[in-house]
């Protein structure tokens, strides 16, 4: 028995162990007062309660608490009968009641503004979305062009600054206009020689109905602002200037120059617009403000000197020099009738005067006052102190220029090519106040041919004829169109000249940059075929009238010229001429704007 009763009080203490710990593990009850809210189905448990003296001060009128919802009967759980009773637990104190609000006296609350009323915002309907616009174009099937097409449309590939109407006007092709394959190089060769262009290409593709050209263009450098030192004879000097050959990127052209030399101090500006709103008018508007000193050499009495010990240079003596000043504006208004074939019109004013005292004889050339005193008709006594008379009158000289000319040159990278004749006829205007009356006609050639890849052939030839020429309106030989002699070293009312020029690279074209050589033959003949009348008022030289050979003059020479492929306008020319009849050399410099 006593092993039973030991065996049957272990496992009744293991069962009571077993029993008691989840009862231990669970919480104890803590009382609750009667005016607590209900408990929430959260199972997180309540946070402590605050004391009452701990709470901030009420400072919201008291609102009457909602009615406390009465704790729901909890099911007692009956004890385990070999549970031992639960150790008595020290009893919690019940939160305690708050105190019953105590009576406040109202206070009324500040006025206040009534809020502005803000109108809603107007609601913007969206934009209805367009479809897009399908280029038919854009996926048509492309075969070879074969004959003829209709040209339907353009596009211009690659222009920064020419803008896409001065590309398609440039080229020379108007939509409905056929096109021929073969037609495409013409194209490029009219795009190059604007001078706008360092890249061109031309193509086409095949659209509904015909084709669409493409132009593919790289705008070359248009403008320049660069110095310029002149060294030639008669006029040493410098400037500066502004050129601009693609102006509003509608190739029209602007050039502002200036400059200070020994010969000729002058300011010019020309504005030139090809194509008035890309129609077949054009315009000019130009100023030539001058300075210059006039060095006029005696009348040349014979081809060549021959004396006994050979044949010597005929080079004619300095005999006066003087200084005009010459202020001249000018338009144009003109129309390209059909490709190359323009006729204008150009109004122009100059107001002529000269230096008194800068009229002087040369005399360190043997010039005396018989080789200056002479009028139209004939010549003055000598006076024992005579004053040298200046060359030609002062006053208004107004007159209005026609001029008929073809152009079909090209330039392609300075290879040109082409053709152009112009006939003009200028005449004074008596009707506008001019203090001269005059007319001069002309006509001129220009031929060139690019021969074997870069070598270019250039020919020029022109002649002239006035009547009572101003001295500022007389035709003049020497300079730059006659190499070999000196600037304007012959004067007349009549002059045809010649010239023949070939040119060839010297380097390969690297980064642009062009360097070529060439060799020339300038002549020109240049007298006065008439006695002019007193209406030239002119004060001539003795013996103007040159006969025979003793007006025909050559020169024969080489050059080089600079071009940056990237800059329209060439950077330097240099030329040395010999003139066969003077047998002498003159030197032609030009660094910076040469053209």
């Amino acid at each position: 028995m006593p092993h039973y009763f030991g065996r049957s009080g272990v496992v009744a203490a293991l069962l009571i162990a077993i029993v008691a710990a989840p009862v231990a593990a669970q919480p104890r009850p803590v009382p609750v007062p009667p005016d607590a809210p209900p408990p929430s189905p959260n199972p997180t448990p309540y946070p402590s309660p605050v004391p009452q003296e701990e709470l901030p001060p009420p400072t919201d009128p008291p609102t009457d608490p909602p009615p406390a919802t009465p704790p729901q009967p909890t099911t007692p759980t009956n004890p385990t009968p070999t549970t031992p009773p639960p150790q008595p637990t020290t009893p919690t104190n019940p939160t305690p009641t708050p105190p019953p609000p105590q009576p406040t006296t109202p206070t009324n609350p500040p006025p206040t503004t009534p809020d502005k009323v803000v109108p809603p915002d107007k609601v913007v309907p969206p934009e209805p979305v367009m479809p897009k616009k399908v280029d038919p174009a854009e996926n048509y099937p492309q075969y070879p062009l074969v004959g003829t097409a209709t040209v339907k449309s353009f596009k211009v590939h690659g222009n920064k600054k020419t803008d896409a109407d001065t590309v398609i006007y440039i080229a020379g092709i108007d939509e409905g206009d056929d096109f021929k394959a073969e037609m495409a190089d013409g194209i490029k060769a009219k795009l190059i020689s604007s001078g706008l262009f360092k890249h061109v290409d031309v193509y086409w593709s095949m659209v509904p109905g015909g084709v669409r050209l493409h132009y593919e263009v790289k705008d070359k450098h248009s403008w320049v602002i660069a110095p310029a030192f002149y060294n030639q004879p008669t006029n040493v000097g410098g400037g500066v200037g502004f050129g601009e050959n693609n102006l509003f990127g509608q190739n029209q052209k602007l050039l502002l120059y200036g400059q200070i030399a020994t010969g000729d101090s002058f300011f010019i500006g020309a504005w030139v617009i090809p194509a008035i709103a890309q129609t077949r008018f054009f315009a000019q508007f130009d100023t030539f403000l001058k300075t210059a000193r006039n060095i006029e050499y005696a009348a040349p009495d014979a081809y060549l000197k021959i004396e006994k010990d050979g044949v010597r240079g005929s080079n004619p003596a300095a005999v006066r020099e003087s200084r005009i000043h010459y202020l001249n504006g000018g338009m144009k208004l003109g129309i390209e009738l059909f490709r190359g074939f323009k006729v204008d019109s150009r109004l122009r004013a100059a107001k002529v005067s000269y230096v008194k005292k800068d009229t002087k004889l040369l005399t360190e050339g043997g010039a005396t006052y018989a080789d200056v005193a002479c009028s139209p008709t004939r010549c003055f006594e000598v006076p024992t102190e005579p004053e040298v008379p200046a060359p030609g009158a002062e006053g208004w000289d107004v007159s209005n220029e026609w001029t008929v000319s073809i152009d079909r040159r090209a330039n392609y990278y300075g290879i040109q090519s082409g053709y152009k004749y112009s006939a003009s006829f200028e005449h004074s205007l008596e009707s506008l106040s001019s203090d001269f009356q005059y007319w001069l006609a002309g006509f001129s050639v220009y031929y060139a041919k690019k021969i074997l890849d870069r070598h270019n052939f250039v020919f020029k030839t022109g002649v002239g004829r006035g009547k009572n020429l101003p001295f500022q309106q007389e035709y003049q030989t020497g300079g730059t169109s006659m190499r070999g002699w000196l600037n304007n070293q012959f004067r007349g009312d009549f002059k045809a000249i010649a010239n023949v020029e070939y040119s060839m690279p010297i380097l390969p074209t690297l980064f642009g940059l062009s360097i070529r050589g060439l060799a020339f033959w300038d002549s020109a003949y240049t007298t006065f075929i008439t006695d002019n009348g007193p209406e030239a008022q002119r004060n001539y030289l003795p013996g103007s009238r040159v006969r025979g050979l003793d007006g025909f003059k050559n020169s024969v020479g080489v050059g080089t010229r600079l071009y940056l492929r990237q800059i329209v306008l060439p950077l330097l020319g240099l030329d040395v001429g010999y003139g066969l009849e003077a047998r002498d050399v003159q030197v032609y410099l030009a660094i910076g704007i040469t053209d």
